[in-house]
């Protein structure tokens, strides 16, 4: 059976409850980096910011069983789509590593603007400017903070990241859903 767009739309929404596990994941993560980047040397918090990046997607899973958020969205179009995203995200991991050994003042940055790629598609699935937006202010914000913000380039990338998704989860959390016929 085929599906209008605005019918996956509406299942999509059904289905992930809002979607807000992965950025409160994103926001976990991203909070314990700003902490540690004033207690470790810079290379150690690098590495924990690296590795420590591998626990956002379990958070996540956890934080989406507790918000009974179908994670997944198996056989789901959109859900398709958003992973072809977070591939796409996790295709600049090549972008990160060559930086680590060239630039790694530059890797935070990198890290939490490339964590965020996906965000634009998103927000075309629940028709919200929230998915530009927070790319938009990821991306402006780690480049102001790059240029201005006197602090350890660790520091400043997650200060900004963990901002950027408080505004977003609020916005998520306010969004009006179409509630709509039952999922499919």
């Amino acid at each position: 059976m085929e599906f209008t767009l605005s019918q996956l739309r509406q299942s999509f929404e059904q289905r992930t409850n809002r979607s807000m596990s992965m950025p409160l994941a994103g926001t976990v993560f991203w909070s314990v980096v700003l902490g540690l980047s004033f207690v470790l040397p810079f290379n150690s918090a690098l590495l924990v910011m690296l590795f420590g990046s591998g626990c956002i997607f379990p958070l996540a899973l956890l934080f989406a069983k507790w918000r009974n958020e179908d994670f997944f969205m198996k056989g789901h179009a959109l859900g398709k789509l958003m992973l072809t995203g977070v591939i796409m995200a996790n295709s600049l991991w090549v972008l990160h590593i060559i930086l680590l050994f060239v630039q790694p003042k530059l890797v935070p940055y990198s890290l939490a603007l490339g964590l965020a790629i996906h965000w634009p598609l998103y927000g075309w699935i629940i028709q919200h400017s929230l998915g530009l937006q927070h790319l938009l202010m990821r991306a402006f914000g780690l480049f102001a903070a790059f240029m201005w913000l006197p602090l350890n380039s660790i520091a400043a990338a997650a200060l900004v990241t963990v901002i950027c998704y408080l505004i977003t989860l609020i916005q998520m959390q306010r969004r009006v859903v179409d509630a709509g016929s039952p999922a499919l």
